[in-house]
């Protein structure tokens, strides 16, 4: 409960980085706290478009874990991670990459897309999450690249350095 917050009292607090508060919203998510569920939706019209995104992800998590689809089987998490959504249980790389990139999804349906991807650990994976780099949002393309680099793949390299290198992207 301390913890909570702790979480809490960083995301209201604006003369935080962005990041930092997206980082907060994300584990009060991952710690479902039902407590949290005010908070969260305050903060899911955020100006801060990160922030703003991050409580609706910490909103769509603690829903879909109350909700019966909360049982149905899922890839297995190769990582120790608490994911901010969970995996689709889909395989099918080209209905995955259809979602992922795709602006008319959910940002929650999106990142169960990239985490099928993630789990699926393959380098056809890896190519279509690098490709992912070049849309959506700043915090969609944070967890993208924290993704690739959970893989440990050679094969994301080439991605994450044309990410770095383009200067149009967010710091």
């Amino acid at each position: 409960q301390t913890a909570v917050v702790t979480l809490q009292k960083v995301l209201e607090d604006p003369k935080q980085e962005p990041m930092v508060r997206h980082e907060a919203a994300e584990a009060l998510g991952a710690l479902e706290s039902k407590s949290s569920l005010d908070i969260l939706e305050k903060y899911r019209h955020d100006s801060t478009v990160e922030v703003a995104e991050t409580c609706q992800l910490a909103l769509d998590r603690i829903a879909w874990l109350s909700s019966t689809e909360a049982g149905e089987e899922l890839s297995k998490n190769p990582f120790s991670s608490v994911d901010p959504a969970p995996p689709l249980n889909c395989k099918d790389l080209a209905e995955l990459r259809k979602i992922l990139i795709s602006s008319e999804e959910s940002l929650f349906r999106r990142y169960r897309a990239m985490f099928a991807l993630r789990n699926l650990q393959s380098k056809e994976a890896v190519d279509v999450l690098g490709d992912a780099l070049k849309v959506g949002s700043a915090l969609f393309k944070h967890e993208v690249a924290f993704v690739l680099g959970q893989m440990q793949s050679d094969s994301s390299v080439k991605y994450l350095i044309d990410s770095l290198e383009d200067l149009k992207e967010n710091e």
